[in-house]
């Protein structure tokens, strides 16, 4: 079987080269990042408020001027022969005013921003958050154990304080909390492209600045640590800590909030597992 024959390739010979691998961009976020929940719930609540009728303002202030301060709350005017006389609104009225849509509506915007308001102002390391899941399991089978054993009715305390929670708000008031948020992360999402950096087999770039300063580095013995300083962060978008160990630095790197690691840490350990060889004509340098 005859072998085919390989010409030798020359300088001038025009030469297919491979294309070079791109490198693996790193970005790291502000905080804020993990408000998206809550302008989810913005606009759900919006939608919602929408499709059931905004808040009556108008009835309201009518009601209003034939009734006292308190109407809402424990106490309501009603007119009478004798004059007006104030009387105490039922607890079971005053529980399906909780139950309204408006209410609700509100409840659930306040519930979801003060639980993202919560993970942004702590951090929730693997063993704090399954303690605390454990704790809470067990405070409630506790308590609904003594419940069922001294014949106490539990729910009464939730129903008299969720009669006493009454919120609400326009579909106008969540649309510009989601819009305003909106903003906000757009403008987050486009700022990255000021900072970050950028590892390729031979080289760490880090890009900064309006006019996209430019540093270079040596991969030369890279190191790099991935760390999960918050359970909740880590579940919602996947975010983590990358700390770059870089040998002609004193300090090490260190990346906060840097979003899906994982897939990040995986293309690294598979572009630091090869160092990129090239040789260079003068040709293809000069056509660079």
């Amino acid at each position: 079987m005859a072998s085919e024959s390989k010409s030798p390739i020359t300088p001038g010979s025009a030469v297919a080269t491979p294309r070079r691998d791109k490198g693996v961009r790193i970005f790291s976020y502000p905080k804020i990042i993990f408000m998206i929940p809550t302008l989810i719930v913005a606009l759900v609540c919006s939608l919602g408020m929408w499709s059931i009728g905004d808040v009556k303002s108008v009835e309201s202030g009518k009601t209003a001027a034939t009734t006292s301060p308190a109407a809402t709350t424990s106490t309501k005017a009603v007119a009478g022969q004798g004059g007006t006389q104030v009387v105490e609104v039922p607890v079971a009225d005053k529980y399906d005013r909780f139950k309204t849509p408006h209410n609700l509506f509100a409840v659930l915007f306040l519930g979801v921003f003060g639980f993202n308001l919560l993970m942004m102002g702590l951090d929730f390391p693997r063993f704090t958050i399954v303690a605390i899941i454990l704790l809470v399991l067990f405070g409630t089978f506790f308590v609904l154990w003594l419940g069922a054993y001294f014949q106490f009715e539990l729910l009464v305390w939730m129903r008299h304080f969720a009669s006493h929670v009454f919120a609400e708000a326009n579909a106008a008031f969540y649309f510009l909390i989601a819009l305003m948020m909106a903003t906000i992360l757009g403008i987050v999402y486009l700022s990255r492209w000021l900072d970050y950096w950028e590892i390729m087999p031979n080289e760490i770039l880090h890009h900064h600045g309006p006019l996209s300063d430019l540093e270079r580095f040596p991969t030369t013995n890279l190191k790099f640590d991935k760390e999960i300083p918050d359970v909740l962060e880590h579940m919602f978008l996947g975010s983590g800590r990358l700390v770059l160990h870089i040998q002609s630095e004193n300090k090490a790197i260190v990346l906060e909030n840097v979003l899906f690691i994982n897939a990040i840490e995986n293309a690294l350990k598979s572009l630091m597992s090869r160092m990129e060889v090239r040789l260079t004509t003068d040709q293809e340098v000069a056509e660079l």
